[in-house]
């Protein structure tokens, strides 16, 4: 017989999911993980509306989903709860990701079918996660990163304060996973991609279509590396320039 738990040592995991089925297996088959208390959503409005009651320590979701699908709720987590540990589980086959749990910024990733043991030690990984010194969200950039891989096409305003405090909006245009058109202000297309996408913490609104035409080539894990590089080269500038400051 197993151990009992004492509950106010209880982790919570919250567990998005649609599908019936899919939910009376993980009901079933993580029953072991009595350090954790389960919570449960049918789709990411529900999930919202749990996570304004109730702290949550990890969140399990699939991304497609009816009302308000995975994408949006991983957007909503990255704005409001930074903190929380997030496990996504796609519905891509065995030959179209490796390895078996792929990580990104902020998000674990695992596709269907998987292995129990394999999604329990990946809730455990989650919740023994220490909370960072400095709050970070999801990235906009593994948001995309995530859409690329399911191929998902979408209209998504961002927006973000600038360093004056003011509202700034952008726009981002994704059609089968590729980030085709952006926009911002009087920027358009790469140079609009790559203002937006330095943003931080910004917030995102999905729209399920896209509508724009191409008039970018470049794929997406290059438009992310070459991000990545501004950002590197923004802050060695900011350091250069304060380590001069204080020699003057």
């Amino acid at each position: 017989m197993a151990a009992k738990v004492d509950p106010s040592t209880q982790k919570t995991i919250l567990v998005v999911e649609d599908d019936d089925l899919t939910m009376r297996f993980y009901q079933t088959g993580l029953r072991p993980l009595q350090e954790f208390r389960f919570l449960l959503a049918a789709n990411g409005q529900q999930a919202v509306e749990v996570l304004q009651k109730e702290r949550v320590d990890v969140l399990m979701t699939d991304l497609n989903m009816p009302v308000m699908d995975g994408y949006k709720l991983v957007a909503h987590m990255t704005r409001h709860y930074p903190s929380v540990p997030i496990i996504v589980i796609t519905g891509m086959g065995d030959g179209e990701m490796k390895p078996e749990v792929h990580q990104i910024k902020g998000l674990r990733i695992l596709h269907k079918p998987m292995k129990l043991s394999v999604l329990m030690d990946e809730i455990r990984a989650a919740g023994s996660q220490e909370p960072a010194g400095k709050v970070r969200g999801i990235s906009l950039g593994s948001l995309l990163q995530l859409m690329n891989w399911e191929q998902k096409s979408s209209t998504l305003t961002v927006r973000s304060q600038d360093d004056q405090g003011q509202m700034q909006t952008g726009y981002l245009y994704v059609k089968h996973g590729e980030l085709i058109h952006a926009a911002f202000q009087n920027e358009e297309g790469i140079p609009a991609a790559y203002t937006i996408l330095g943003w931080d913490r910004p917030e995102v609104e999905f729209v399920e279509t896209c509508r724009m035409h191409r008039t970018m080539e470049l794929p997406i894990t290059e438009i992310l590396m070459n991000v990545a590089m501004i950002r590197d080269h923004e802050t060695l500038d900011a350091t250069q320039i304060h380590l001069k400051g204080l020699e003057s």
